[in-house]
């Protein structure tokens, strides 16, 4: 499955800030709040092609906000088919055009820069039949387990796929104790 991951937006203002006109466009000095304007938090949409983002100048504001520039949108763009064979300054120009859907307010605010990073085998395709292609938590190898959103799960690539991966990962951990415990004895006795 293809994905365009990585894709980041900075603006010269808030995006996600839509109750004050004012506060979306401070940038500049000191903050009243003492952190930027906008929803703090993973935002998942359903129309729009990136299933998942963040402002991560709001989420993560020690590490992506700079005074002086505004929200940096962070995209999954899934499935990316569509996107892959696409110049990146296309790429950008549709997902901006989808981010001012979201956000009309935001219209007003200027994409002051753009980076994509594409990945052409990242995340399981939706759809069904694809399940085979997740492995499970057990592999043939001898005490390697797996567990992640990606592994075979109830769950779509998420963070509640990646919790109950690991719930599943635990259980078969637990399953081969006795196996595990055994083979142990026996290389401890044979280095003795």
């Amino acid at each position: 499955m293809c994905v365009v991951d990585g894709w980041s937006l900075r603006f010269d203002g808030w995006v996600t800030e839509l109750d004050d006109m004012d506060k979306m466009k401070q940038v500049q000095g000191d903050l009243s709040n003492g952190r930027a304007h906008g929803i703090d938090n993973l935002l998942y949409s359903a129309d729009a092609d990136f299933s998942c983002f963040a402002d991560l100048a709001v989420t993560s504001p020690a590490d992506y906000y700079k005074e002086g520039e505004g929200s940096l949108l962070q995209c999954v763009l899934t499935p990316a088919d569509k996107y892959m064979g696409m110049p990146v300054e296309d790429v950008a120009a549709a997902t901006l055009e989808q981010v001012y859907d979201l956000f009309p307010s935001a219209r007003g605010l200027k994409c002051t820069w753009t980076n994509v990073v594409k990945l052409g085998q990242s995340l399981y395709r939706e759809s069904p039949g694809m399940d085979v292609y997740r492995p499970t938590q057990k592999t043939p190898i001898g005490n390697f387990f797996l567990a992640g959103s990606y592994t075979y799960q109830d769950y779509i690539d998420s963070m509640e796929g990646a919790t109950k991966s690991g719930l599943a990962c635990a259980n078969v951990i637990i399953q081969e104790t006795p196996r595990l415990a055994k083979e142990t004895r026996a290389r401890e006795a044979a280095a003795v």
